[in-house]
């Protein structure tokens, strides 16, 4: 087995790592030959962190050297693709504009068809987000949307929102069927303007998601940073906005990340983990919000039968993305739990358990029809022995008895499933469940590569020296970034858009190091 390794915090040189506990806050301990013992903080709530592990008991991690450009990584189940570096904040806590890598990345159309032809072809054809800098600020954004949809791969767009607070820009978004996910960092203007460098940003990122309000089907997700000493409080607030708005389906809280440069923002926050955020949350609604590793969602084995698709981060590190769930309840979101008699972890559990039931059930040849219905039944078992039938309706007894019936009826007469839901269960609100994940994405301090081996979300790329199309853990792209993007900008980059590329690539050539003196091509192997 390899050791589990990450990096230096003084000479970034992989190394190997440890954790250990100390006063309920969990560490990465480091083992530098040349600079000695150095640890770094990776959660400050080491009870839940550890649950999350105990919860994929079964996992065994195994770590690697991180070479990660000459390694043939795990099939991603979403892809992120860098469109432009451009951008029209430049947020000094970003580390892929032109200001923070010192060229223009602004690849043609050719780039993106060969990263899209690869993902259409992969057994299971993962998401594609388009990523920067900021996508919106290039002109043919649009077509590339439809480049990918013609490969019949779903689009979703990472954006600051700016444009989007233009109403006719706007309706183009929607129109185009993308899922849109837009950075809001909150209420504050001392979060824009301390973070971002633009306190104006949150007046127009609200106008976006007014615009947005057209664009049904959950389509809107939010993305949001939380620093615990800025807006780590905010997080009531958060929920009480996504209450009356139907389009916003999701929130992706990301604890900061800790990759700015001190000369671009001089800032030394209080490290804000994943188990900060949950316990905001879990604050937020009064109790009762399990948060359950995203890796635990991978049931291979009934997708196989039923032929569901794959859940996006399934089969990631235990320590890495977590979900829970929210329901609407009048003026406030309370958790999925209290409409289950177990918890929503040990609904899931049971599910990982029939998925290995399942296996047995399995043969060479596809499934047939009696197969189906038995694992159907089997999962209904499950719902059975999970949900509070009664806290649904918001009856006992008789009377809920009564009322099930009624839907029954309902649907049985081929009435829209949600409009039966909203006339005779309690979940009346138009946004019926509202998905929260934790997005802890990694640092130089951070990164361990018993995460990354696992990592189902990676940048997608065409690799100039061998001509093919390959695919990087997202937490580590930036340790390659520089060197990676420069040499796609040389051969793919549009006319006209040659700014510092000569530069960067003198810079690249002669090892020159950046503020703190690291490397700028960030070689980790």
């Amino acid at each position: 087995m390899t050791l589990n390794m990450g990096m230096c915090d003084k000479c970034r040189k992989v190394v190997s790592v440890t954790h250990h506990q100390k006063n309920n806050k969990e560490y990465l301990h480091k083992h530098c030959p040349d600079c000695g013992e150095v640890e770094t903080l990776i959660s400050n709530d080491a009870s839940l962190y550890r649950r999350k592990r105990e919860f994929l008991s079964e996992h065994k991690y195994q770590g690697c050297h991180m070479s990660c450009l000459d390694c043939v990584h795990k099939v991603p189940n979403i892809v992120f693709v860098e469109t432009t570096n451009r951008c029209n904040m430049n947020c000094p806590i970003c580390i892929t504009n032109v200001p923070s890598m010192g060229f223009q990345f602004e690849p043609r159309m050719e780039f993106f068809d060969r990263i899209f032809k690869y993902c259409s072809q992969l057994e299971h054809p993962p998401s594609i987000q388009l990523f920067g800098g900021e996508p919106t600020v290039r002109e043919d954004m649009f077509e590339i949307i439809e480049l990918a949809k013609s490969y019949g791969l779903i689009v979703r767009i990472a954006t600051n929102g700016l444009k989007i607070a233009d109403k006719a820009y706007a309706q183009k978004v929607i129109d185009s069927g993308a899922t849109v996910l837009i950075a809001f960092d909150g209420f504050k203007k001392e979060m824009y303007a301390e973070l971002r460098a633009h306190p104006e940003a949150l007046g127009l990122k609200l106008k976006a998601l007014e615009n947005l309000s057209g664009h049904k089907n959950g389509k809107v997700v939010l993305m949001s940073v939380i620093d615990k000493q800025i807006n780590g409080d905010e997080l009531p607030e958060f929920l009480n906005f996504c209450v009356d708005k139907p389009h916003i389906r999701g929130i992706y809280f990301m604890p900061l990340t800790h990759v700015w440069s001190k000369d671009r923002l001089n800032y030394d926050p209080q490290r804000t983990t994943q188990e900060d955020i949950e316990n905001f949350v879990n604050k937020a609604v009064g109790g009762g919000a399990e948060f359950v590793p995203m890796g635990s969602f991978e049931f291979n084995n009934i997708q196989k039968v039923l032929g569901n698709e794959v859940v996006t981060f399934a089969g990631v590190h235990a320590n890495c993305e977590s979900l829970t769930y929210l329901i609407p309840q009048g003026d406030k979101f309370i958790p999925l739990s209290r409409f289950l008699k177990h918890g929503f972890a040990a609904s899931v559990r049971d599910l990982r358990e029939l998925d290995k039931r399942v296996a047995r059930f399995i043969g060479k040849k596809p499934a047939g029809l009696w197969l189906k219905i038995r694992v159907r039944i089997e999962l209904a078992k499950v719902y059975l022995k999970h949900w509070n039938f009664s806290a649904m309706v918001g009856a006992k007894g008789f009377s809920a008895f009564i009322r099930w019936m009624r839907i029954l009826v309902k649907l049985l007469m081929q009435r829209p499933f949600l409009e039966v839901i909203r006339e005779e269960t309690v979940f009346k609100h138009p946004n019926v469940i509202l998905e929260i994940i934790i997005l802890p994405f990694e640092d130089d301090y951070t990164l361990e590569s018993e995460r990354l081996r696992l990592c189902a979300s990676c940048f997608c790329y065409v690799d100039v020296g061998t001509d093919t199309v390959k695919s990087i853990p997202f937490c580590i792209w930036e340790k390659y970034k520089t060197v990676v993007m420069k040499d796609i900008a040389e051969k793919y980059n549009k006319e006209g858009y040659n700014q510092g590329l000569s530069r960067a690539k003198q810079k690249v050539r002669e090892g020159e190091k950046d503020k703190e003196g690291v490397p700028l091509s960030r070689p980790c192997d």
